[in-house]
């Protein structure tokens, strides 16, 4: 009966995370379509200078003359959108962040094995939304007299878009490098892990173990090469350019915080599987 019952608290809590954890992705990206028609709407300096034209007949006119506004007011309705989703963006994060952390505290009530499976699967759902979840908003614009601060160019980056971007510009190496610390090999060892837990015969999760004590060396490899991806994708920032953190960034760290974690109750889980077998 306690299996039973272990069995459907790590499942409802899984539920309830990739459920968040994907309401997390579509606002993330509801947000990037929001930034992307507001700040492209900001490029057009020719219709900036029309609605600027327009405002001086107006007032010169005496409002005879209607100034140029729809243009003016789709901006302040996409301005009033994208702080809106700004706000759920950042209640997400908590909300996605508190329920991690209930999961982590289920260790208290849990068996080893059910709670090992739990982190294993909650890290994959957390690794898989993190690369495809914006993590980098990158803006530059210049200040223009008359016409006030111009949008030169937006872009929103993700990990999985940032391996695509440099790989069609033949930055091979960058791209390698990232794909292969960033997605190839913490998938490769949330799987192992998650097949340990699974795992009923010890010389086979034994087996597996010496995988996971290889890939284990490269644990923080992930971490340190999207730091990297960070201070690449922000480079050249100036007083005419900021960038700012996405949610993206956030479920990757959830995901790091996650997965160590799960490395440490896999290593518990077989050394009991060991001391079974010596008995």
């Amino acid at each position: 009966m306690k299996k039973v019952i272990n069995i459907i608290v790590a499942t409802v809590s899984l539920i309830i995370l990739t459920y968040y954890t994907y309401q997390t992705y579509i606002n993330a990206k509801k947000l990037e379509s929001i930034n992307k028609t507001y700040y492209e709407a900001q490029t057009d300096i020719g219709e900036l200078i029309k609605i600027k034209f327009s405002k001086i007949l107006s007032t010169l006119s005496f409002g005879t003359l209607k100034s140029k506004e729809s243009k003016e007011a789709k901006l302040n309705e996409l301005k009033a959108k994208q702080i809106v989703l700004q706000e759920q963006t950042k209640k997400d994060i908590i909300i996605l962040a508190s329920i991690s952390a209930g999961i982590v505290l289920l260790y208290f009530v849990l068996d080893l094995a059910t709670y090992t499976l739990l982190l294993g699967l909650s890290s994959l759902v957390t690794l898989l939304f993190g690369v495809f979840t914006p993590i980098l908003l990158i803006v530059i614009h210049k200040y223009i007299d008359y016409l006030g601060d111009i949008i030169l160019s937006y872009e929103s980056k993700t990990i999985a878009g940032t391996i695509t971007h440099l790989y069609e510009s033949q930055n091979y190496p960058v791209a390698i490098t990232i794909l292969l610390f960033s997605i190839i090999t913490p998938l490769i060892k949330t799987l192992t892990m998650i097949t340990i837990a699974l795992l009923k015969e010890f010389h086979l999760a034994k087996k597996l173990s010496n995988l996971f004590k290889y890939l284990g060396k490269w644990s923080m490899l992930d971490v340190f090469v999207v730091s990297l991806l960070l201070v690449y994708l922000s480079m050249g920032s100036s007083q005419n350019s900021y960038s700012k953190i996405e949610n993206g960034l956030y479920i990757f760290l959830i995901y790091v915080i996650l997965s160590i974690l799960t490395s440490l109750a896999v290593e518990k889980l077989l050394n009991k599987k060991i001391i079974y077998s010596k008995e």
